[in-house]
């Protein structure tokens, strides 16, 4: 799955740009580069300087790419994608880490999964370098427009990725936003991306346009906000083939897919199959699994009973998994370490767009949207007339599409999916703990002044075993789960 990036740029190159974020900072509670430390005799001027800027945009993007593809092999659990066979990475997958990744990704083993404070990293280097190339001029550094929209893209990314994942969020020393808000700051960022490409476009390490993924990010934040019209606008202009990546490379452990780490090499963890709500209702399936995917000659989404989905590639090893009791499945999407993963593509803007008319009452249109994607992979096409039946498989195909991609958590949040909020056993007999939205760190809670002030001492975040608190941007419309209802 080698993108055209890898014929133009060395594969050392977004590695040495995570070191140079390294250098340039160590984040906590900083809200200035006069609070940073740095190694040596290294100093603020000596790294923040017009002609560092390229590499401190790659720096940003290194640090959003490493804590991003942790976060999709960590969050997995969540997901159901994934199943426990070890001692080691059973918090998300028994729903038990309300509070994951608190750490910088660059020091994650194969037991530990950090991603909190580099994606905090990303976005605090992305907001000042894109400060002061707004004070630097073209004549000191090449390609400032271009360089300027990387910088808000990414600081929009991680608006966009923590708006729909945390229950809360506080950037730095700031006050407390909640998801809408952090959506805002994300839509924000993007517009200012647009603005700095005027009616141009620009290429940089991870998609051939820049333009598209800023237009992406934005109908994807504005269709959470509820901006329909405006969700539409922006996807309509993502052109067939479009994609981003999370690249990935073999240089060092910062640069590896994750995914295939943690999964298929380490394999602390199986691909998950059928979940059944195992002593709450142990009758009631909450989860079809990734076994065997397959879409009927009637369009329908089905489990062994046609053609192969092969947007969700699975095998059975023929073997157990570590724990000895768990049949070892892997997926084949990232064979290798150094498998890109995409982070924002075509198909992205077809589902976006099927949502807007199904709630519009467009169902012809919606189906078309549909029909866009099996087409891509030469699969039946579906046919429906219902609008309960064709929301439904516009969620199941964002399952399909995003497998391993970090979005379906996301999804499961907002259209109000199954979680088991503590109640309920895994295929083990393992309770399951609450995690829902996420939670920052505790320490984020404790240090920050703002947050002390308008709750008190003390306060760590919303009580997530509330089983009557609900993530925000959850809709009111309710679905009929998972898709398919039955199992062969």
């Amino acid at each position: 799955m080698k993108t055209q990036r890898h014929a133009r740029w060395l594969v050392g190159r977004l590695a040495m740009a995570s070191a140079m974020g390294a250098a340039i900072l160590t984040i906590g509670g900083c809200d200035s580069l006069l609070d940073v430390e740095v190694p040596g005799n290294l100093t603020e001027e000596d790294l923040f300087t017009p002609g560092s800027a390229a590499i401190i945009i790659n720096s940003v993007i290194a640090d959003f790419e490493c804590s991003y593809s942790m976060m999709s092999a960590d969050l997995s659990g969540n997901e159901d994608a994934t199943w426990s066979t070890s001692g080691y990475w059973r918090g998300a997958t028994d729903y038990l880490n309300t509070r994951p990744g608190g750490g910088a990704c660059s020091r994650n083993s194969d037991t530990s999964t950090s991603w909190f404070t580099s994606f905090q990293s990303s976005r605090f280097i992305a907001v000042s370098v894109y400060d002061a190339l707004t004070e630097w001029t073209d004549a000191e550094v090449p390609n400032r427009s271009t360089l300027l929209a990387t910088a808000a893209t990414y600081a929009g990314l991680f608006y966009a990725v923590f708006g729909e994942k945390y229950c809360e969020y506080s950037p730095g020393v700031g006050p407390m936003l909640t998801p809408m808000e952090v959506l805002a700051v994300g839509e924000g960022w993007f517009t200012k991306a647009l603005d700095a490409l005027g009616a141009g476009d620009a290429e940089i390490v991870s998609t051939t346009s820049l333009r598209q993924l800023a237009l992406l990010a934005r109908a994807r934040v504005r269709l959470d906000m509820g901006d329909l019209v405006g969700a539409k606008a922006d996807a309509l202009q993502i052109q067939p083939g479009f994609v981003a990546w999370v690249t990935r490379d073999a240089s060092v452990r910062s640069r590896w897919n994750a995914v295939t780490q943690a999964m298929t090499v380490s394999g602390w963890r199986t691909i998950g199959g059928p979940l059944y709500w195992n002593g709450f209702n142990d009758t009631q399936l909450v989860s079809a699994g990734y076994y065997n995917l397959t879409i009927h000659a009637d369009g329908r989404q089905t489990v062994d009973d046609g053609v192969p989905d092969p947007r969700v590639d699975v095998i059975f090893t023929g073997q157990f998994a570590q724990d000895g009791i768990t049949d070892q499945y892997i997926q084949l999407k990232y064979p290798t370490v150094s498998d890109d993963q995409p982070l924002a593509k075509w198909a992205e803007a077809q589902l976006i767009l099927a949502e807007i008319e199904i709630d519009g009452g467009g169902l012809v249109a919606a189906v078309g949207y549909i029909n866009n994607l099996r087409d891509v992979h030469s699969l039946p096409n579906f046919v429906s007339t219902d609008s309960d039946e064709i929301y439904r498989t516009m969620i199941e195909e964002r399952r399909r599409e995003f497998f391993f991609e970090g979005r379906h958590h996301s999804d499961k949040l907002r259209y109000g999916l199954w979680f088991p909020r503590g109640r309920g056993k895994d295929h083990k007999g393992i309770q399951f703990g609450f995690s829902y939205c996420l939670l920052m760190p505790i320490s984020e809670y404790e240090l920050n002044q703002n947050i002390i002030d308008e709750f008190g001492a003390g306060y760590e975040g919303p009580d997530v075993t509330d089983l009557n608190y609900t993530f925000q941007l959850k809709l009111s419309r309710s679905v009929q789960w998972p898709v398919p209802l039955t199992l062969p």
